[in-house]
């Protein structure tokens, strides 16, 4: 048998050997993962990195550095005056290969947290200033696993589990009293949350449906009618390019898929996301796409 030790670490399908130093922070290989090697190479800063990509490469700027990613190569390979610790290499920079890798493949990457609900997978999308961190945390917090934190990939409706850590901002963090300070990683500080969700390696994990974030005076959950839902999917890309299988978006469009609506206010946060956990596991349970009743709300 092979020590636990010696098998990479993986996440969004990829098994990840240059990255043991995170293993905490990455699952447990499942077997089917693609290997993935991340260099990292100090060098001066370029002036200028625009972002670019096609069908063989990716480049893309980041501070005091660039990253490329070759699909050849099967490479990430960080170019920065101070290149990321394995750490931060995990999160925030992975989503971005993950991203371009699921984009070559066919297959299809959100910009989206993801929890697990009675054994399947929902999705959580929310765009810059909607709380999405703040919900998943709350999500964790209500007893729900964590599937991912920031990128969601799915090969069909077959879900590739990301790390295994939240980073809040500064304001929950200090609410809730937790999260290490790792300072400003990518675009912003953060205020990192590990968590230990024990999911089985080799579990087939299905989408179930997609839940896409809103503030309001009360908490509920609604259905989102099927015009509105192209636009939002659209919108939740984790690359802004066409997609390479557009069936595979929308497919999407075909499974549940609910506006969630709550206060901005802390207090609410976790009464909220208890409803949400108990509508969720209300839907699952019943097979039904319908939506969700107001006195869900309380």
């Amino acid at each position: 048998m092979t020590p636990a030790a010696t098998v990479p670490p993986v996440a969004y399908g990829l098994a990840l050997p240059d990255l043991t130093g995170a293993r905490r922070l990455l699952r447990t290989a499942g077997g089917h993962e693609t290997t993935w090697r991340i260099e990292r190479i100090v060098a001066p800063a370029d002036d200028e990195v625009p972002t670019a990509a096609d069908r063989a490469r990716a480049v893309l700027p980041m501070t005091r550095g660039r990253v490329d990613i070759d699909r050849a190569r099967a490479t990430t390979t960080f170019r920065a005056v101070s290149p990321p610790a394995d750490d931060e290499v995990v999160h925030p920079y992975l989503a971005a290969t993950a991203a371009t890798v699921a984009w070559w493949r066919g297959q299809v990457a959100l910009h989206a947290g993801a929890v697990l609900v009675d054994g399947r997978v929902w999705a959580v999308l929310g765009e810059r200033g909607a709380g999405k961190s703040t919900a998943m945390y709350s999500l964790v917090r209500a007893g729900l696993p964590l599937v991912t934190d920031d990128v969601l990939v799915l090969d069909g409706s077959r879900v590739l589990p990301g790390p295994r850590c939240i980073d809040l901002r500064r304001p929950t963090a200090e609410h809730y009293g937790v999260g290490q300070d790792i300072g400003v990683v990518g675009r912003r500080q953060r205020f990192r949350v590990e968590v230990d969700d024990q999911l089985d390696a080799g579990a087939e994990l299905e989408l179930a449906g997609l839940v896409h974030l809103a503030w309001g005076e009360q908490t509920g959950v609604d259905d989102v009618p099927l015009p509105a839902r192209w636009p939002a999917l659209v919108e939740a890309l984790a690359l802004k390019l066409p997609p390479a299988d557009q069936n595979a978006v929308l497919a999407l469009l075909t499974l549940p898929t609910y506006r969630f609506r709550r206060p901005r206010r802390f207090e609410e946060v976790d009464r909220a996301a208890h409803v949400l956990a108990a509508t969720l596991s209300a839907r699952g349970v019943q097979g039904l796409p319908g939506p969700a009743t107001p006195a869900a709300a309380g």
